[in-house]
């Protein structure tokens, strides 16, 4: 028998079980009667799909977000709660699962319904996880229901799902935004045009969309969800995305007035913005109001396995020398003004179940270049008086303009100890493209968390496939971790897991990063959010 907890407090009732067309933008697609009632931000790196399959970054996730509906949802303190899901729960032997959908998210107007309201069902989250999963989807995302082996409507409103093996951390991977239900009408309409024809019953409805230059959604007028007060969310009348990818034109944009949102700090800008501590810099203070969080984001570099490219990357010791070559606290100063958290350990990022501070770890990553120089020269990389053996390969550390300035610092930590590097900066789609591929031997990476559950950052060194893409998997103990159940065992689990990472030295974290966000005083912002996730469904400007 399946049991359900809501609000993971209440047992509830058993549940039933039975068998966008391009458009130019014209001024009228944003409200001119009252400028408060639109919120404007620029995202930088772009947005090339609508549809919630390929929801592959938060860039993306934050527009899919606006646009759909997930089964549960991550609120502001990190507490996993139910959105569509009404109720839900597994059966004793965690291979079976149900969820109560709730039946008053009305699905944004669309020639599909046929001039009908549609409320979702559980048929549109079947439809929507079996899309997810189908190979001929080809999601990005798939790997969410791995554990999925099947999942159907047993009514209107219950839905069940069978598992090939327990999953503790399912409830938490059905609120990522891949998993958005579309309806099922919109599925068989528009099928793989649902990029630019999106339909979903999220906060705000799609309104036009000009590639590279501006998104435009609209207020959806019927949205299910109220405020404490019973008024109706989203309060904000329009969101106006434009895709400048010049970011320090974007700042001057916020500063100047022409954007209402500034999120992250660009090496462009961050000096004229940010003290050396972080803080806001006096002259812009009585303007705009500044927030930072703790984040749920590892930046780090991956080391590509099998084969290793320089070929002595595969020995545990040259590992070790860079990472001990690392000037984390210097990073953390010099180039991000105090923002963040030198990463002394693993993958797990601080405030994830399983990370330990520097404190509890026997050798945490630490500035020792001289115990590098050593271990350089144990590995046979460097002669004993500490110079780069004739014909030795060079290091070459592959990113992104954005992140130019780090490369380039850990460029100079690693020439001193005598090995040759170079940095490849390449555009954000060569960068993608090649990672995927396995092209780059070393390059500089950043997780932000997809949920808040260690798995989520322990599958990429301890599954083959899907999103590990270092070519790792010798993570002894993960698969047992994967189906722990019990909270304390499970964290228990993970924090052994992650030291193992740092044993065999497979990873170079950097840093475990802090969100920051800014707008101007006039404006109550987002909340903050331990996966930076944008919510705007009570954002709003002040009346005074």
């Amino acid at each position: 028998m399946l049991r359900f907890a809501r609000n993971s407090a209440r047992l509830v009732r058993h549940l039933a079980v039975g068998a966008l067309a391009l458009v130019a933008l014209q001024c009228r697609t944003e409200p001119k009667e009252d400028e408060g009632l639109l919120f404007r931000y620029n995202e930088a790196s772009g947005i090339s799909s609508l549809d919630p399959a390929f929801a592959r970054d938060q860039a993306h996730n934050w527009v899919i977000r606006q646009l759909y509906t997930t089964l549960f949802e991550t609120d502001s303190s990190g507490q996993l709660r139910g959105l569509l899901a009404e109720a839900w729960g597994s059966a004793a032997d965690g291979r079976s699962a149900g969820i109560r959908i709730r039946r008053d998210f009305a699905a944004h107007d669309d020639p599909c319904f046929e001039g009908q309201t549609h409320y979702l069902d559980a048929h549109d989250v079947a439809s929507s996880l079996q899309r997810l999963k189908s190979p001929a989807t080809a999601s990005p995302g798939a790997w969410l229901l791995e554990t999925v082996d099947s999942v159907w409507a047993a009514s209107t409103d219950s839905l069940v799902l069978t598992l090939t093996a327990p999953d503790p951390a399912l409830w938490s991977k059905l609120s990522v935004p891949y998993t958005a239900v579309v309806p099922r009408q919109a599925i068989a309409r528009y099928g793989a045009d649902l990029s630019e024809h999106p339909v979903g019953s999220g906060p705000f409805q799609f309104k036009a969309w000009q590639r590279g230059q501006k998104l435009v959604l609209r207020r959806h007028p019927n949205y299910a969800e109220r405020d404490a007060q019973g008024q109706q969310l989203p309060y904000l009348e329009a969101v106006s995305i434009t895709f400048t990818p010049d970011r320090q034109s974007a700042f001057m944009a916020f500063v100047q007035g022409e954007l209402d949102f500034l999120t992250g700090i660009d090496p462009t800008y961050k000096d004229q913005w940010l003290e050396a501590d972080g803080s806001l810099k006096a002259q812009w203070r009585d303007q705009f109001t500044q927030r930072t969080a703790p984040f749920l984001n590892t930046e780090f570099l991956v080391v590509r396995y099998g084969p290793c490219n320089p070929s002595y990357l595969a020995d545990v010791r040259v590992r070790r020398a860079l990472n001990w070559a690392v000037d984390r606290d210097g990073i953390i100063g010099y180039l991000k003004n105090g923002m963040g958290v030198p990463a002394h350990g693993g993958i797990l990022p601080a405030g994830m179940p399983g990370y330990r501070p520097a404190a509890d770890w026997a050798t945490p990553w630490s500035y020792r270049p001289d115990s590098a120089r050593i271990l350089l020269q144990q590995a046979g990389i460097l002669t004993p008086d500490g110079r780069p053996k004739p014909g030795i390969q060079p290091l070459v550390l592959s990113t992104t303009a954005s992140y130019r300035d780090v490369a380039e610092f850990l460029q100079s930590s690693w020439t001193q100890l005598g090995l040759p590097v170079e940095v490849q900066v390449l555009p954000s789609a060569t960068f993608r493209e090649d990672k995927a591929q396995g092209r780059l031997g070393l390059y500089r990476a950043s997780w932000i968390a997809d949920y808040p559950d260690p798995s989520n950052y322990l599958m990429l060194y301890g599954e083959s496939g899907g999103p590990n893409v270092s070519g790792f998997s010798g993570l002894t103990g993960y698969n047992t971790f994967r189906a722990e159940s019990d909270p304390s065992k499970r964290t228990q689990q993970a924090a052994q897991l992650d030291a193992e990472l740092h044993r065999q030295a497979v990873l170079i974290p950097l840093f475990y990063d802090v969100s920051l966000r800014a707008w101007p005083k006039e404006w109550g912002g987002p909340p903050p959010h331990p996966m930076n996730e944008l919510d705007l469904r009570r954002v709003r400007k002040s009346s005074n």
